[in-house]
């Protein structure tokens, strides 16, 4: 997965003389199909080079390819692999989301792959809740993992609570072959209680043991009953509001289970981050702090008044972004240059927030749009 440390590491690079060679090589998992793939794509990343830098060598760039010219493509469940290569240093990460074949010779690190990757995959745990027992599962760069949950663990309702004296005066009960019963109350109330201990506690141990350690959204799978009475007891701050999956887990199955749970998570995660950037950016536009026009935009980045970027993925502006906000088409290279990466890697450099997102979770219908810092609003206007 793509994170704060690849950025770091490309906005680094971007320190470095360029042009950048940045190659992006989905993995198959089929050796011959991915050599192939790789080997057209470094011929043409060499082709282009020469094209529009032909000052340049490619002997400088093939040393960053080399490891990969003739050692494995694979590494774990990686779904991609990212070479961005500048003829003095180079950079490469693995991605755990999919990826197109792409090639791009750029005055700077094509950065646009890492955010794009960044915004696909969100970690997470699933707790798939039953009456009686439980599963959880940890959702880490889009994969799913049931946890081996230790010994200690409230697993099932008859292991947590074993055998138990009610004080109450009313009744009694022990886990073994027979449930005793006396009093004025009805075995109902007493599974009743039952159950409500147990979430109890299994709330408890999600929270201490996984919740608060990685400070993740905990993500509930249970019926609608188990929904209801599980979030009512809950203490566990991270346990999700809004995104569920309601429906009765099948705990003896549970990994078979767990890539349509991911799904359905990712869908409702990608809905739910939509409507909360679009309100962001309807509120933004109403206090006049959207830029969307690219010479005023380009002009607010270099002066560091961005405070977010947004981006389609599959868009494309010709032209380098030069050092005072002017944009450059007079070349080769820069007429075959993403301006849109120039900008990525700026507002990055600069503190600001950048999202490469799909059409469908972009705020607005343009391929670019900005978000002014709030002390930059009141001189832009």
């Amino acid at each position: 997965m793509a994170n704060n440390f690849d950025l770091h590491a490309a906005l680094t690079l971007a320190t470095k003389p360029g042009p950048f060679v940045t190659m992006t090589l989905p993995i198959t998992g089929i050796p011959a199909t991915d050599r192939t793939q790789f080997k057209s794509l470094l011929q043409a990343g060499r082709n282009r080079l020469a094209e529009v830098a032909p000052n340049r060598a490619w002997g400088a760039y093939a040393e960053a390819f080399e490891p990969f010219n003739h050692g494995p493509l694979t590494n774990g469940s990686a779904a991609g692999l990212l070479i961005m290569a500048g003829p003095t240093a180079s950079y490469h990460y693995w991605l755990h989301t999919p990826v197109s074949a792409t090639i791009t010779v750029t005055y700077q690190p094509n950065v646009l792959p890492i955010l794009q990757a960044r915004d696909q995959t969100s970690d997470y745990d699933l707790l798939l809740l039953g009456r009686d027992a439980f599963e959880l599962a940890q959702v880490r760069n889009g994969r799913a993992e049931l946890v081996n949950l230790p010994l200690d663990a409230p697993e099932t309702l008859e292991q947590a609570l074993g055998d138990e004296l009610r004080d109450r005066g009313r009744w009694q009960r022990s886990a073994g072959e027979h449930t005793h019963y006396s009093g004025t109350g009805s075995l109902d109330s007493a599974r009743a209680a039952d159950q409500r201990n147990y979430f109890m506690m299994v709330d408890a141990y999600v929270t201490q043991h996984f919740s608060n350690v990685d400070q993740v959204p905990l993500i509930l799978v249970a019926s609608a009953s188990e929904q209801g009475n599980f979030r009512k007891l809950s203490q566990n701050a991270y346990l999700d509001a809004t995104v569920r999956v309601v429906q009765g887990p099948n705990l003896a199955a549970a990994n078979q289970t767990l890539a349509a749970l991911t799904v359905n998570v990712s869908d409702q995660r990608h809905l739910q981050a939509t409507h909360i950037r679009k309100d962001a950016y309807a509120k933004a536009r109403q206090g006049e702090r959207v830029v969307q026009d690219l010479g005023p935009l380009a002009t607010a980045a270099v002066q560091g008044q961005l405070e977010k970027l947004w981006l389609r993925d599959d868009a494309f502006q010709p032209g380098h972004l030069a050092e005072k906000g002017e944009i450059m088409t007079a070349t080769a290279l820069s007429r075959q240059n993403n301006l849109y990466n120039d900008l990525a890697l700026l507002v990055s450099k600069l503190g600001g927030q950048v999202q490469v997102l799909p059409a469908d979770a972009m705020p607005t219908s343009s391929p670019v749009a900005a978000q002014l810092r709030l002390r930059a609003a009141v001189t832009h206007h």
